[in-house]
């Protein structure tokens, strides 16, 4: 089930919600700026799937030079190949939250976390990633790399 279709998808994880974008047109032209870049990648990143996916102190360089589509490495699906694309590079902490109430049919008390720690969180060093327009003009960044071993039990930061 999307995001969008729960009026507050995070209270059930006793979390925040995800963050939406409202809109993704800016900038018409040009580099996304840093902070547009951070809050396309929080849009394009958090979601319910599951699990409840969250990221948090996301730092985020824009490279202020575009670069071409290349068909060999750029595979989203989406992304228009006649506009240009910029390379990102920061990091980032991911959360993977589960429902308190979730079991899995074994002894409930021992597969309940409590709200507050039933997440994971997993640092993310040296990210790659992009951003890009889709065919609808609309901007996307994502961004990926060295994952920590995930910590269980944290509650994810606001």
């Amino acid at each position: 089930m999307g995001v969008w279709a729960q009026s507050h998808p995070g209270a059930i994880f006793g979390v925040r919600d995800p963050a939406v974008c409202p809109s993704r047109k800016a900038p018409a032209q040009g580099a996304p700026s840093v902070e547009q870049a951070r809050t396309y990648f929080r849009c394009d990143t958090e979601l319910l799937n599951g699990a409840l996916y969250l990221v948090a102190d996301v730092k985020i360089e824009v490279a202020p030079t575009p670069r071409p589509f290349n068909p060999l490495t750029d595979t989203t699906g989406i992304i228009d190949p006649r506009q240009p694309i910029y390379n990102i590079r920061g990091s980032f902490t991911k959360f993977a939250c589960t429902s308190p109430s979730a079991g899995s049919g074994r002894s409930t008390r021992e597969l309940r976390p409590a709200i507050g720690g039933n997440c994971n969180r997993s640092e993310v060093t040296n990210a790659t990633g992009m951003c890009y327009r889709d065919t609808f003009a609309d901007w996307h960044c994502a961004m990926g790399g060295q994952s920590s071993q995930p910590t269980p039990g944290q509650p994810p930061k606001e």
